[in-house]
């Protein structure tokens, strides 16, 4: 039998980088979406888009919570999910019992499922494990009706839980290790190839995003993240040397731009801004410049002191391939900015696509 692998992942895994994950050969994600009728993982949305954006078959998944009404838990679900549309069955989390009886959770239970059928017009995903099911649910020739997600950290074949005789998904460890995910991670068998992975979503996932903007590697140990291009402004995380990133706009005090071998203009100098950095249109390697200034000199180096190779007049456009300077920097994402040289020292490796 083929398996095909994946994975489930909340806030505790902190930030992901999901194009790794997808690297790595997994090929759906469950994220946490919902607690109860209270709680939303504050990891959610980000989750969501960027495992999108990797390629993933996505599902969002609920932990039911015994002690709230079934229907104000399923309801709350589908406002976080905003009209965000699952490609795989709606997962139902049941491993809490929070001290109510048998008969209360299995009554919490179908509850949810009743109101998952209603809304999405599907069962749903059972997610639990025997040690809990046969505890705190009651039995019945019901639970074969849905499909299951057996969680039992075993060889050979998953301890299954009373009512089931075989399972669609089976998360095999806790503790698994994966590329692009700090710390342990849950990973997943789906019971089939990956076709029969798509065929249970019933569509291909969405293709992933391809990235936009010039491309660089970090080479300092470590390099900010910040709210705007200069030290002054407020750092939002950190890259590690030789990650690879993309951007889509350059900025500075002092940035210089090159647009062929041995051709390099300023876009800023002095407190001027001669080069208006143009908006990169989505998937585009190419970033370009508009010249804002009557005339703008083309030097052979990125500073004054090197000498002027000709000229270029107000309106033209280049396209760049290099930047430098003494306060450079260029944005990977809206209002994240990293510095590609400041104080001296080069953070940045610029480099061609490929």
């Amino acid at each position: 039998m083929a398996y095909t692998p994946g994975v489930d992942v909340s806030r505790y895994q902190g930030e992901i980088d999901w194009k790794k994950v997808a690297a790595a050969g997994y090929k759906f994600a469950a994220i946490r979406a919902t607690v109860g009728d209270f709680y939303t993982d504050p990891r959610f949305y980000t989750n969501w888009t960027n495992a999108k954006k990797a390629g993933f078959l996505v599902v969002a998944y609920h932990v039911v919570v015994p002690y709230n009404y079934g229907d104000k838990q399923i309801h709350r679900y589908k406002d976080v999910l905003d009209g965000r549309e699952n490609d795989l069955p709606v997962v139902l989390d049941i491993e809490r019992h929070d001290n109510m009886s048998d008969a209360a959770v299995t009554h919490c239970i179908k509850d949810c499922i009743a109101d998952v059928v209603l809304h999405f017009k599907r069962k749903p995903l059972i997610y639990t494990a025997r040690y809990f099911w046969k505890d705190h649910v009651l039995p019945s020739s019901d639970w074969a009706k849905y499909d299951l997600w057996v969680a039992s950290y075993t060889t050979g074949a998953p301890i299954m839980p009373p009512g089931w005789t075989t399972w669609k998904i089976w998360q095999y460890s806790g503790t698994g290790k994966v590329p692009g995910v700090s710390g342990d991670c849950d990973v997943n068998w789906f019971q089939g190839t990956y076709s029969d992975l798509i065929n249970y979503a019933g569509h291909k996932p969405t293709p992933p995003e391809q990235p936009t903007g010039m491309k660089a590697k970090v080479l300092r140990e470590t390099l900010n993240v910040r709210s705007g291009p200069g030290i002054e402004n407020k750092i939002l995380t950190t890259l590690k040397k030789d990650a690879e990133i993309y951007f889509t706009d350059v900025g500075g005090k002092d940035v210089w731009v090159q647009s062929a071998p041995g051709k390099w203009s300023a876009q800023f100098y002095g407190g001027i801004k001669y080069l208006e950095i143009l908006p990169v249109e989505k998937g585009s390697q190419v970033i370009k410049a508009k010249v804002l200034v009557d005339v703008l000199n083309i030097r052979t180096g990125p500073a004054i002191t090197y000498p002027i190779s000709g000229t270029l007049k107000k309106g033209d456009t280049i396209t760049l391939t290099d930047i430098s300077g003494k306060d450079a920097w260029v944005q990977i994402d809206v209002g994240q900015w990293v510095a590609h040289t400041t104080g001296g020292v080069i953070y940045l490796d610029i480099f061609p696509w490929g």
